[in-house]
């Protein structure tokens, strides 16, 4: 009897101690589990911040600078990106708008001028390749006019931001290239300014499509001569054309013929015809008034 009941005894040891062992083991098991999660978390949060690191680095070896130069009748700005790098790096674009220009005035905060607006852009992505060293430029220019009247002369707050959505294959969360200034709209030069573009330019119509455009109006200009040029917004497909009609103060009526190769259209955009004259003291374009010819977005 004192047999069995040893026997029993030992059976109950044995049985407790391999319940405790696998206990152990299965939570030694949990442990190495939890252990591997966190290292892998670890692993891509250190990937991550790596990444933006590399980003960071090819940011700051990109210098962004702008500015503006007010003249009589328009303002131009300029934008320049320069590689100080010794690589090559390629800034992506989400759509045919690369950069934007926001003049605001500081009294009210009301926008006077957006680059964007009222404009149409390319929607595929395009890339720019930029060489050790080499500065790429933009400009643009403004009239001053807005909803068709010439601002206020003051001074106006200026935001001017590249638009890039990727660096290098890289997205961006933001654009890191802006920049903020301001500029003084000068007095109109009433001895030299014939009148604002509505009514240099009036009564505008186009016919025709794929190429073969005849556009016809009216202009009212010293000594009856302006130009025009026939563009998309990137691409001059028409070069400066100069037309002669009846001088101010007379409306001389005009006729105006654009005939493109199609194969030479663009695939997609806006395709427009712009007016303009020269000031007669400064030389300087003036009276811009845009027309659109046709619409390859449809």
């Amino acid at each position: 009897m004192l047999k069995k009941a040893g026997f029993l005894l030992l059976f109950f040891v044995v049985l407790v101690g391999c319940g405790t062992a696998d206990q152990s083991e299965e939570e030694a098991s949990q442990g190495n589990q939890g252990t591997g999660e966190s290292t892998e978390e670890e692993e891509q949060m250190n990937e991550e911040e790596s990444s933006n690191q590399e980003l960071q680095s090819i940011i700051d070896q990109l210098s962004f600078k702008t500015g503006v130069t007010t003249e009589n009748n328009q303002a131009v700005f300029n934008m320049a990106l320069k590689n100080k790098s010794d690589q090559e790096i390629e800034l992506s674009f989400s759509s045919g708008q690369q950069y934007e220009i926001i003049v605001t005035d500081p009294d009210n905060d009301e926008v006077v001028y957006k680059f964007s607006e009222d404009m149409m852009f390319t929607e595929a992505i395009e890339n720019k390749t930029f060489d050790s060293n080499q500065t790429i430029e933009w400009e643009q220019t403004w009239d001053y006019q807005n909803g068709r009247k010439r601002v206020e002369a003051k001074e106006y707050n200026v935001k001017v931001e590249l638009l890039p959505m990727a660096i290098n294959q890289q997205n961006l969360d933001k654009t890191p290239f802006v920049k903020e200034t301001s500029m003084e709209v000068p007095k109109s030069d009433e001895a030299s300014t014939q009148a604002t573009d509505e009514e240099v330019f009036r009564n505008i119509e186009v016919q025709g499509k794929n190429g073969q455009y005849t556009v016809t109006g009216e202009a009212r200009v010293f000594e009856g001569v302006f130009h025009y040029t026939v563009e998309d917004g990137h691409f001059v497909y028409v070069e400066e054309q100069t037309v002669q009609t009846d001088g101010a103060p007379s409306w001389g009526e005009f006729e105006i013929e654009v005939n493109i190769d199609e194969e030479k259209l663009p695939a997609n955009g806006v395709l427009s015809i712009v007016f303009y004259t020269y000031d007669a003291k400064s030389g300087k374009q003036a009276h811009h008034y845009q027309m659109t010819l046709d619409n390859f977005n449809n």
